[in-house]
């Protein structure tokens, strides 16, 4: 959780999914408070990493294509 912290106090924006054996609720819902993908607890099913990781990327993907999109729309275009 303070490497999370550390990045989005460094203003850096990265998908992040978090896995935990130790985890509790409190924990989880700090994580996705903090703009976590997701949070899954060991042991890990191959399908829901890999569900998750697809989620991550896809979100990724959104929030460059918006970046880029940002500075067109603030000048008028949509190119």
């Amino acid at each position: 959780m303070d490497f999370h912290d550390d990045l989005a106090s460094a203003n850096v924006h990265m998908p992040v999914i978090f896995i935990s054996g130790h985890a509790d609720i409190p924990m989880s819902v700090r994580a996705m408070k903090a703009g976590a993908v997701e949070f899954l607890t060991k042991p890990v099913r191959h399908q829901d990493l890999l569900d998750a990781i697809q989620r991550a990327l896809d979100q990724d993907r959104v929030r460059r294509e918006t970046r880029k999109l940002l500075p067109n729309w603030a000048r008028g275009s949509t190119r």
